[in-house]
């Protein structure tokens, strides 16, 4: 099988909201008073969650790497630093701690910057990393963590943090260190995972940043969860059709394609791909027919180049050699 990198130039068309994201630089949220959600369970506290010391100005190798053996990535902090540490900045970065874990075959997941979204992770089992600040506007003093639990009633978290392997902070005292440091908070997981708190958009995104590193197998296995839990979503079946193609199951990848293109008949990125798959399984005259349906409106598409690319390879190869379709070209979708 031929595969052409412009043909699946379209595959997605995502920013990536966090990408520019600083320790410096945050967000800030109008301010709540930290106290449990009234529908928090009375109390949760991942024990098994590992610990690894923190040294000085190293806290973020170690809160990831606290988040990644919880996840069962063989890593420890010492090989984390030249991955996300900043000599320069004494510190980690979001988007190094963001980047980070797709080095060990695992999605990172930037939650709402809202308690429920922290709450409703550890009640499913799964440890947060947050991003504190310790200090002033204009003297930050910059700390990751890792929120291991809750007790509802005494109104308190349970951290992961510096050098001891349990830390009680009451959830006031979390909160204001917490929204100081513009409410971040990562979460770490596995192909085939999807967070608790999932928004679809954002982890379509963090799937997609995911997919460019990751085994076929693992990419499908990330779409795959988007497809079961949002069917709706075209992007999801984009994903899991482009996994697909990369793994070889043209067919397969088809029909992910054209079930993305009936729920939005006006993505050009389903189009596309379904058309360069149809031309791969031998399908030219079906591929052209889904390319001639295609008017570019000015301003041009920022797909309109991957576009008449397909288009052309479709063209020349029914026009160099009669082309006879095998049946099942009427039967892929």
């Amino acid at each position: 099988m031929k595969k052409r990198a412009a043909g699946l130039a379209a595959r997605f068309t995502f920013l990536l909201a966090s990408a520019g994201l600083l320790s410096a630089c945050v967000t800030r949220e109008p301010f709540i008073p930290g106290h449990l959600p009234a529908g928090a369970q009375r109390a949760v506290e991942l024990d098994a969650t590992p610990f690894f010391s923190q040294d000085k100005y190293q806290c973020g190798p170690a809160a990831l790497a606290t988040l990644l053996v919880a996840s069962n990535a063989d890593t420890t902090p010492e090989a984390l630093v030249p991955v996300v540490y900043l000599p320069a900045r004494k510190g980690s970065l979001q988007v190094e701690m963001l980047a980070a874990p797709r080095k060990f075959g695992r999605l990172s997941y930037a939650l709402s910057r809202n308690l429920e979204s922290v709450i409703e992770e550890l009640a499913a089992g799964r440890p947060v990393l947050v991003l504190h600040n310790y200090g002033l506007s204009f003297w930050p003093r910059w700390h990751y963590a890792v929120v291991i639990g809750y007790d509802a009633a005494t109104d308190r978290f349970i951290l992961r943090s510096g050098k001891k392997r349990r830390q009680e902070w009451r959830a006031r005292t979390f909160m204001v260190a917490w929204h100081h440091g513009g409410r971040w908070a990562m979460v770490v997981l596995r192909p085939g995972e999807t967070p608790a708190s999932a928004d679809p958009t954002l982890y379509l995104q963090s799937a997609a940043d995911f997919e460019r590193g990751a085994s076929p197998a693992d990419s499908r296995l990330a779409f795959d969860a988007a497809v079961q839990r949002w069917p709706a979503e075209p992007v999801a079946w984009i994903g899991r059709g482009t996994a697909e193609y990369r793994a070889g199951n043209l067919a397969n990848a088809a029909r992910d394609y054209a079930t993305a293109l009936r729920i939005d008949p006006n993505n050009l990125g389903a189009r596309n791909n379904l058309a360069q798959s149809l031309l791969d399984l031998g399908c030219p005259a079906r591929a052209l027919e889904l390319l001639r349906a295609v008017k570019f409106d000015a301003p041009a598409s920022p797909l309109e180049a991957a576009v008449l690319d397909t288009r052309k390879h479709v063209e020349a190869a029914l026009t160099s050699t009669p082309v006879v379709e095998p049946s099942r070209c009427s039967s892929l979708f």
